[in-house]
């Protein structure tokens, strides 16, 4: 009986150091955006989910999926252009391991999906590639539960997107 205790505990106990050993992590992000369009920009909300393969220590491999909105002045300031749009980044990212986190840089593509509504006008939508890149730092509350504060741009044809969200995420 003590036997089967004793590797109980051992196995609990070793669990979180094995929850790094695959190198995957999931998590997901919320915060606010800020989209440019036509030369105007205005404040709205993005939320997504996101996956990395941990190389090693510094490097990972980054994709996801993020949505938001915005309500951008149009020319003229007499209407609203409602924007929605979906991206999914993909990128390299570089850590620089801390004491009880790190700080990081990323850069890659997004391939985004967008729709502009706007009343008497017709819908106009757009997809295609663009650029992606962000830095941001991440601390490290267990051995493999991470809290990050981010910055990301997407470059999305003739929206463009800067947002500053709050993650979590678990090693796996």
């Amino acid at each position: 009986m003590k036997r089967i205790g004793l590797v109980a505990t051992l196995l609990l106990c070793a669990a979180p150091v094995s929850a790094d050993l695959l190198g995957f992590s999931v998590g997901a992000t919320v915060g606010g955006a800020r989209v440019e369009y036509e030369g105007n920009d205005d404040y709205g909300v993005e939320y997504g989910i996101n996956g990395s393969y941990h190389i090693n220590d510094m490097f990972s491999i980054n994709a996801g999926v993020v949505q938001g909105s915005a309500d951008v002045d149009a020319r003229g300031g007499n209407a609203k252009n409602e924007i929605d749009y979906t991206a999914f980044p993909l990128t390299l990212r570089a850590d620089l391991p801390l004491v009880i986190g790190s700080v990081y840089g990323k850069l890659g593509t997004n391939y985004y999906d967008y729709d502009i509504d706007r009343s008497g006008v017709p819908r106009e939508s757009d997809d295609g590639w663009g650029f992606a890149g962000g830095a941001g730092v991440v601390f490290t509350m267990l051995p493999f539960i991470d809290l990050s504060l981010n910055y990301e741009y997407r470059d999305m044809g003739d929206v463009t997107n800067n947002s500053i969200l709050f993650g979590v995420s678990a090693g796996l």
